[in-house]
């Protein structure tokens, strides 16, 4: 192991044991909920994913950036490794993807082509594969999402993780972001509840209710 990858992990162990906020989010005409974690405001987590959903932030049909469109629905020009992406000033993934589709054929196109690229190359093409059929299966994006429980506690990032495994048949893959899940508020709170009280910090824990 690297220097790098050791500070890395080091990183990301301190990072699972940070006090912070476990949050179930709801949305309830799409019957959906998400379980996240946060060491900041989980308002701002609120509106972040509220602007996936709604179209405000868009996904950039070429490099799958993450961007706020402009006024006229368009992701605005942004550079990736130092080059204008051809994505730029395009509709995003969630309103079209005729752009990303001719972006992969030309991928394909050129793959057996370029040398010495190869792996990197199949990597785009699985990626923007991926990204299209995901965004081709979404259903028109209903409701809105509002927090429903927060539990502040220790450990915050360990106990998100652990609830997605116990949730991981309720995975729900056709969504513009992770953490989504095709269950009720309830089951979502009885696995992050069992995970608190697994590691010892059910007690310890400050639970809010927002929406009932």
């Amino acid at each position: 192991m690297t220097q790098k990858q050791r500070r890395v992990l080091l990183i990301m162990t301190d990072f699972k044991h940070l006090f912070g906020r476990v949050y179930i989010l709801e949305n309830e005409e799409a019957k959906r909920v998400k379980v996240g974690m946060t060491i900041n405001c989980v308002e701002k987590r609120l509106e972040d994913v509220n602007n996936m959903w709604l179209g405000i932030k868009g996904t950039c049909q070429i490099c799958g950036g993450r961007r706020l469109v402009n006024h006229e629905g368009f992701i605005p020009k942004h550079v990736v490794s130092c080059f204008r992406c051809p994505g730029s000033n395009s509709l995003p993934f969630e309103k079209d993807s005729s752009l990303a589709i001719s972006y992969l054929i030309e991928l394909k196109k050129n793959h057996g082509v370029l040398k010495g690229s190869q792996n990197s190359n199949s990597k785009r093409i699985n990626g923007l594969e991926e990204r299209i059929r995901r965004f081709q299966a979404l259903d028109k994006l209903l409701g809105k999402w509002k927090v429903n429980t927060v539990y502040q506690t220790n450990s915050a990032e360990d106990v998100e993780l652990r609830s997605h495994e116990i949730l991981s048949d309720y995975l729900c893959k056709d969504v513009p972001f992770g953490e989504v899940f095709i269950c009720s508020v309830a089951e979502a709170t009885n696995a992050v509840e069992l995970v608190l009280n697994q590691l010892d910090l059910l007690q310890s824990a400050k639970k809010e209710v927002l929406n009932t």
